[in-house]
């Protein structure tokens, strides 16, 4: 990781804390409602709402399904005992069921499991090509259906944890970082949405820091990133790089660089750099306000 990447994680859990807080009372809220997966994201976003609101204010909610995996379930919920908020585990199978995600050419590519993990790691530039392709909307229709099949599980998330928030006044905490919002890898109208976005301007090695600023547990921290929602994938894998490359270049970028320049104070390849920027591009579309006439 690139000595810039570095942040005092107490200064930045000072200016976080107040802007959590105003928002509450700006709303006219009670407090604030989350998504607690079980990952370092969600956890961070958790503990951060927790101190500046107290722990009664804020309501987590754990929402599995069938493809989730069971840790995800038990490490979110030990996290939200231990921080002493509120949290219920509401499961999502029987709805995306009856929405027909089960039925998807995508579904049955995730019961393959280990061996489309093996596959992605095998064969990391294959990953890219898949996830540039995920972005550009150029891939084939068996290709797309698995983009759908995903994605609708990121929306139903967001369904459910809007109508407990609407339901008892909460605001939604969104727990998307930086580097997921400037490579695309969120879901639009998915976990990139709330009233609140916490740590949206932290990049994903800056959110391990803060983590560690606030005590997460080790088995957290140390967890591999996962959307948990396909084969036990991990984030690196589908993006084909680690998260320490592409926050490294994603920084460098806005220095306006030569190619070879960044490679070299990224300690990466001219090729990674391109690929990189190329996401960036392409994601662009999912950054951009919805388009109207108004």
């Amino acid at each position: 990781m690139i000595a810039e990447l570095a942040i005092d994680p107490i200064r930045e859990t000072e200016r976080i804390i107040p802007f959590i807080a105003g928002a509450v009372v700006r709303a006219g809220a009670k407090g604030i409602c989350l998504g607690l997966s079980g990952g370092l994201d969600s956890a961070v976003v958790a503990a951060l709402c927790a101190r500046a609101l107290s722990p009664e204010k804020v309501t987590a909610l754990l929402l599995p399904e069938r493809d989730s995996s069971p840790d995800s379930v038990s490490d979110a919920r030990e996290f939200a005992e231990k921080l002493t908020v509120s949290y219920r585990v509401q499961d999502l199978t029987a709805a995306l069921n009856a929405l027909g995600c089960y039925e998807s050419g995508g579904s049955e590519i995730v019961r393959l499991k280990s061996l489309a993990r093996g596959a992605v790691r095998l064969f990391p530039k294959a990953a890219r090509k898949g996830y540039l392709a995920s972005l550009g909307g150029g891939a084939g229709a068996e290709f797309q259906k698995f983009v759908a099949f995903y994605r609708m599980k990121h929306r139903l998330r967001l369904v459910a944890i809007y109508r407990e928030a609407e339901s008892r006044s909460l605001i939604v905490a969104s727990c998307a970082n930086r580097t997921e919002f400037e490579t695309g890898f969120f879901v639009r109208y998915g976990d990139d949405s709330g009233e609140i976005a916490p740590i949206k301007h932290l990049f994903k090695m800056q959110v391990f820091q803060l983590g560690a600023h606030l005590g997460l547990p080790e088995r957290i921290l140390g967890k591999k990133p996962s959307p948990d929602l396909f084969a036990g994938m991990k984030d690196e894998e589908l993006m084909g790089m680690s998260y320490e490359k592409v926050d490294s270049i994603l920084f460098l970028l806005k220095e306006a660089l030569p190619d070879a320049a960044i490679a070299s104070r990224a300690g990466t390849d001219e090729e990674s750099v391109r690929y990189v920027k190329e996401i960036t591009r392409l994601s662009q579309r999912f950054r951009e306000p919805t388009a109207s006439l108004l």
